[in-house]
């Protein structure tokens, strides 16, 4: 299907305008080519994505979102999804030193055996190369131009940006770091040190089964599902699901002077989070349920909106505020059972194409994706809203020392934790 051009539709919301960027408007096989080819790493300004068993087997509304990076993006970025399939141009091997990755990289098993995997390449690729990560569930919404900027700037203490880890406004102790947005420069300390810690926590083994009990993070405040998640799901499934967090938190709460690392002292002038309603807007507007997402994004869309009918007024602020105040519309593909997920649905073979259906509302949900610039400024935390996520305590050990009784503790709760 060919790619609407700049026009094609009205907002309807005013926090939404044309962009003036420069977008990539080459045809979606050349795109596609460039996407497929192998091409030497010359600038920071990258996009990494990863997908275990390669393009060609990811599901098609997922390499339409890589598609619409690529042309929102423009010029300024290179967009590459790697993978680990033999002979392929884009395989990890020619990006990194594969003594580098855990021997369980190549032969994870088990439920969601492709996220563990993506996260073992993730800020290992940040580290060595410097850029963006971005998962391919996620429909980008803005320029990340702003973002980048902060990384950028000699002037800006700011180091690593990511998403927050909050779920149903309560903060995740010890956790405070999720991962499906992360941006650093090559060569940052922290993003060396994460996947060194998450590396470790999966040697010698070939699943995540219980790693939420690994002995390097047994010490942090054990994992709960905050009340009311509206997720049907165990909170051991969901604790293995959040290994890649668990060895965050560790780095934020650890101390170790002989690599001169300051957990504690990053966390505090290095790090800034982006609010998790940046990705998941979608799902707060419909209590997390995809088949009522599904339903509003196929029904008809007809210039002039009729607003005055209850459900083309619902499709149109779920779709313009999703789109207005989104960094990226997030649709999670691996772990949540029950409500039904949107990615879930799209992934099932009798609905492929119910993410580009012309003359829906996801029609141009795609389109505005691409070709609408958001009349506002990223949204990120706040000092006391990074106050809140600040450890209580930190640990002087080794960056692989086990943490018990013995271990040196720090408590880092001045005046202002205590008050919160």
């Amino acid at each position: 299907m060919a790619h609407l051009p700049p026009g094609t539709f009205q907002p309807t919301s005013k926090e939404l305008v044309p962009t003036l960027r420069p977008l990539d408007d080459r045809s979606e096989d050349a795109i596609i080519a460039h996407i497929l080819s192998h091409r030497l790493v010359t600038r920071q300004k990258n996009i990494w994505a990863f997908w275990d068993n390669g393009w060609e087997a990811m599901r098609p509304w997922t390499r339409r979102n890589v598609l619409d990076w690529v042309r929102r993006l423009g010029p300024d970025w290179d967009v590459r999804v790697l993978d680990r399939v033999e002979g392929s141009p884009r395989n990890i091997a020619h990006f990194v030193d594969v003594e580098m990755l855990p021997e369980t990289f190549w032969r994870m098993e088990g439920r969601n055996a492709g996220q563990r995997v993506s996260n073992m390449a993730r800020v290992l690729l940040l580290y060595i190369h410097g850029g963006v990560w971005l998962d391919v569930g996620g429909i980008l919404t803005r320029s990340l131009d702003d973002l980048w900027d902060r990384i950028a700037d000699p002037e800006d203490p700011t180091e690593f940006i990511g998403m927050s880890s909050r779920l149903n406004d309560k903060v995740l102790e010890d956790r405070p770091l999720g991962n499906t947005v992360l941006a650093t420069a090559k060569g940052n300390q922290f993003a060396g040190l994460w996947h060194a810690v998450y590396a470790e926590m999966f040697k010698d083994r070939t699943t995540s089964r219980d790693i939420r009990l690994h002995p390097l993070v047994a010490h942090l405040v054990p994992y709960e599902l905050p009340e009311g998640f509206p997720i049907d799901i165990s909170v051991e499934d969901m604790g293995d699901y959040l290994g890649h967090f668990h060895a965050a938190g560790r780095l934020f709460a650890l101390i170790d002077p002989s690599i001169g690392w300051d957990g504690p002292e990053f966390f505090s002038k290095h790090l800034k989070l982006i609010n998790a309603d940046e990705i998941f807007r979608h799902n707060l507007l419909t209590s997390f349920d995809g088949e009522r997402q599904s339903t509003l994004l196929a029904l008809p869309r007809v210039e002039p909106v009729d607003c005055g009918e209850p459900e083309q007024a619902a499709a149109e602020e779920f779709v313009e505020t999703c789109l207005a105040q989104s960094l990226c519309i997030k649709l999670s593909q691996g772990i949540y059972p029950r409500p039904v997920q949107l990615a879930t649905l799209w992934d099932r073979p009798e609905n492929e194409g119910a993410d580009i259906v012309p003359g829906t509302w996801v029609e141009y949900l795609r389109w505005a994706s691409v070709h609408l610039e958001q009349a506002r400024d990223l949204r990120l935390l706040s000092e006391e809203q990074m106050a809140r996520r600040r450890p209580k305590r930190a640990w002087r050990a080794g960056l692989l020392d086990i943490v018990d009784s013995a271990t040196a503790q720090v408590d880092l709760r001045g005046p202002l934790m205590q008050s919160l």
